[in-house]
């Protein structure tokens, strides 16, 4: 056979296989960070409009409204008081239907208290909404807001 008709070899052939594997491994992997990150980003969306609506529902009702109470908090709407204290201020579970299961809502009512002393006409609110996952699946949302009680 001459020179030029010869082909490739059995090791040439599988060197540009073993690149080729190399290469489309890293490409696959791309795309499974893509899909856990798209996963991530639609759960963490998710849970931060559960809790900003949270927020909103109590910047709306005041300074007033702002207190574990079953009549604020109604069970019927998804609430369970966890915590209430004879000041109006404690924790409340609220539901999570659109986030996996094992997911959890919590609003946490507090006076505010800093270095200076505590203030009874400013509430400390928090809401927390965590949920599980597959390790970095999971995650946790925190939105904080004061709210005064304005004379």
């Amino acid at each position: 056979m001459k020179r030029r008709e010869r082909g490739f070899t059995l090791i040439e052939l599988l060197v540009v296989i073993t690149i080729l594997s190399i290469g489309l491994v890293g490409i696959a992997g791309l795309f499974v960070a893509g899909s856990v990150s798209a996963s991530k980003s639609k759960r963490m969306n998710l849970a931060r409009n559960l809790a900003l609506k949270e927020l909103e529902r109590l910047r709306s009702a005041g300074f007033a409204g702002c207190t574990v109470d079953p009549e604020i908090f109604d069970p019927a709407d998804g609430y369970q008081i966890i915590e209430q204290n004879a000041d109006g201020t404690g924790r409340v579970a609220f539901r999570t239907d659109s986030l996996p299961p094992g997911s959890q809502g919590v609003i946490e009512i507090a006076h505010y208290q800093s270095g200076a002393g505590y203030y009874p006409n400013l509430k400390d609110i928090t809401v927390t909404v965590t949920w599980p996952g597959g390790g970095i699946t999971s995650g946790r949302v925190v939105l904080h807001t004061l709210i005064a009680n304005r004379p």
